[in-house]
């Protein structure tokens, strides 16, 4: 079993993701904020959600609690033959703009440098040494952030093209 940022990937008891996501139904604002396929069309890769968890604390700010959803690209196999994993966070509420906040400064803290996404409108990115794996889109009643998780050198520098389509197709 491999754990990504509080959450299984692989291995996770015999529950589907669907069954836990609800029956693979997304609408409103609890649910996910992307769908697989979305992300594939976006990245040509294939996409499956493989878990979704209500109100997980962050762990970059534990207070705030986050709709949690991990998706895994199989055919993009990474250090150790991990799938690529991307993860979506959606934080609604006054914690929003925090979210929004923490982003850009943890952007510039590690060397980054935040700019506004191509496409959609009101997006930003976090582009580092040329590679944009994470971005935030949203207002300050609802945010969601959207990181690949364990993305090598060259898995992040073939998908930061795409990293706005991905962002893009956010709900």
């Amino acid at each position: 079993m491999v754990a990504i940022a509080g959450l299984c990937l692989a291995g996770c008891g015999s529950q589907t993701a669907s069954n836990e996501a609800g029956g693979g139904q997304e609408g409103p604002s609890g649910d996910c904020p992307l769908t697989a396929e979305a992300l594939t069309k976006a990245t040509a890769l294939k996409w499956e959600l493989r878990q979704k968890k209500e109100d997980h604390p962050l762990e970059t700010a534990e207070s705030i609690k986050a709709t949690v959803c991990l998706y895994t690209a199989a055919d993009a196999p990474q250090q150790g033959s991990d799938p690529l994993a991307l993860r979506a966070d959606v934080v609604t509420g006054a914690d929003a703009a925090a979210v929004r906040k923490d982003f850009s400064d943890t952007c510039t803290e590690y060397g980054g440098k935040v700019h506004s996404s191509a496409s959609p409108e009101g997006a930003v990115v976090c582009d580092r040494d040329g590679s944009v794996v994470e971005g935030v889109i949203g207002s300050d009643d609802r945010v969601v952030s959207v990181h690949l998780v364990n993305a090598d050198k060259a898995t992040a520098a073939k998908l930061t093209p795409a990293f706005d389509q991905i962002l893009a197709a956010v709900k």
